[in-house]
């Protein structure tokens, strides 16, 4: 991580879990036209193990918030795998949540606030968001959000 990586999470306050290699044929991360395209993470204890669980059978709406929070700060450890790349975000474009959840649970969008209310207190623009609320995720997980950030351009190297 850079100086510029290290200072963004020193004013949010926030320490990032390891970062998730990909469960499957795809990249963490990709960036194309100054956006960053985020593959679906999944919310981690600090030792980086998924957390798993179905909301309104082994897990309630309170613990499932809080793991929408750890969500977002897996997606902004797959942003950091690239050096200086976290220092770049200047915004959330958009989140694509989803929630493992059984068919009563109704209360999607306020789990998914966790992720959003981290990510505002970062990166105050707004962004847009799709909330989902599934039968099943893989492996069990609680929640999934995958994102779209906005990037400022790299800057060049000193020589």
């Amino acid at each position: 991580m850079t100086p510029g990586d290290l200072a963004v999470l020193a004013r949010a306050g926030v320490t990032l879990p390891p970062a998730q290699p990909p469960v499957g044929t795809f990249v963490a991360a990709a960036e194309i036209g100054g956006l960053l395209h985020v593959s679906g993470q999944a919310p981690l204890d600090p030792d980086g193990v998924p957390l798993r669980g179905r909301v309104g059978e082994e897990v309630d709406a309170a613990e499932a918030r809080a793991r929408a929070r750890r969500t977002g700060l897996a997606l902004l450890a797959a942003i950091a795998t690239e050096p200086g790349r976290l220092a770049r975000v200047t915004r959330v474009i958009r989140l694509l949540g989803t929630v493992n959840a059984v068919p009563e649970f109704t209360a999607i969008p306020e789990v998914l606030d966790g992720c959003s209310e981290l990510f505002d207190s970062m990166f105050p623009d707004g962004h847009a968001r799709t909330d989902v609320g599934l039968p099943a995720l893989p492996n069990n997980i609680t929640v999934e959000i995958e994102a779209v950030f906005a990037l400022a351009p790299r800057t060049p190297e000193p020589q």
